[in-house]
């Protein structure tokens, strides 16, 4: 499991949890310096592992795939200052890639990874190849939005702050929120992937890290402002856009007001939708999201492209059991 500890602005150092999948090596040491290179930003809740399908996928397994657990998630340990937002999360990620010395990636940002992207490629944008956007955050949050978030996080703080720990409630507070993202809470990967995550929240967001809880998992997103034109304009690099169309939390719209005002930036922007993709798309409809990837990713490079190596995986498949997940069976998830 890689670390790199870094000297950050705020707060001291952050020992970042990473992995790196080269079209070679599930766990690599450093990139294909021949190949692009993809860095993922994950979502509220879930770290890295929720881009298991794509790491397992064979077509974008031909790049350099990189994962990250941002301050408070996942495996990274860290303080969390009380400004922190996405100026200091996408800091956070210049000094990742400074660190390890990686070329200009292509930014694949989720939900709220999608804050950290665009913050990246507006004050970093000798960092940023291309921004690939699922489920973008690109507009202020909706007060209805704002307010489920806010229900998850109080249930959470609840059950966790009560003399007896209320398990059900820590629960909701983690699967509940997660309702907004996932179609099926108890598909295979979305049950292991909450099973996965209830392990990390209970180190992370226990009753001693309640603070850290709202502000990274509830302040970041509801407290965001909408991207001006005048910031959008700093953008310099082709972005894709993809609205999942089965999102319950935010209608086509609001991405297609997104969408408008980018273009009204001068940004090279297009737009795709995945029909019935839930707001995580990249889990439960991989089969749809990886393509769409893949294909941008290929319009954005200028060098030819071996195919994929067979037999890949990702660093994920035994801790999510990935093969339960493959056969939508009905046994009993066996973590190993």
């Amino acid at each position: 499991m890689p670390f790199i500890e870094l000297e950050t602005a705020y707060d001291g150092p952050v020992k970042f949890n990473y992995h790196i999948s080269t079209p070679a090596e599930t766990s690599a040491r450093c990139i294909d310096p021949t190949r692009p290179t993809i860095l993922f930003i994950h979502g509220v809740f879930l770290a890295q592992e929720t881009f298991i399908a794509q790491f397992n996928d064979f077509n974008l397994r031909r790049f350099n795939l990189i994962g990250l657990d941002l301050r408070s998630y996942g495996q990274t340990v860290s303080k969390i200052p009380d400004e922190y937002g996405p100026t200091i999360a996408a800091q956070d990620v210049s000094l990742f890639m400074d660190a390890l010395q990686l070329p200009p990636c292509h930014i694949f940002g989720l939900s709220m990874g999608s804050i950290v992207a665009l913050q990246l490629a507006i004050d970093y944008p000798d960092s940023v190849s291309s921004l690939f956007l699922l489920s973008p955050l690109g507009l202020a949050e909706p007060e209805e939005v704002a307010e489920g978030r806010r229900e998850a996080c109080e249930a959470w703080v609840e059950g966790c702050t009560a003399e007896e720990p209320d398990e059900e409630l820590m629960h909701y507070g983690v699967s509940g929120g997660l309702e907004l993202v996932c179609k099926d809470r108890h598909s295979n990967i979305m049950e292991a992937l909450v099973a996965n995550v209830m392990q990390q929240v209970a180190i992370n967001w226990n009753k001693d890290h309640i603070r850290e809880y709202r502000i990274t998992t509830l302040d970041f997103i509801v407290n965001r402002k909408a991207r001006t034109k005048e910031e959008l304009s700093k953008i310099k690099v082709p972005v894709k856009l993809v609205h999942c169309m089965g999102d319950v939390a935010y209608p086509i719209e609001y991405t297609t007001e997104f969408f408008n005002l980018l273009k009204e930036a001068g940004v090279d922007a297009s737009l795709d939708t995945i029909p019935e993709a839930s707001h995580f798309g990249c889990c439960e409809d991989a089969h749809q999201v990886n393509p769409i990837l893949h294909n941008f990713i290929m319009a954005n490079t200028k060098t030819e492209m071996p195919a994929g190596v067979e037999g890949i995986h990702s660093p994920w498949n035994e801790i999510l059991n990935w093969r339960h997940i493959q056969n939508d069976s009905d046994d009993e998830l066996i973590f190993l």
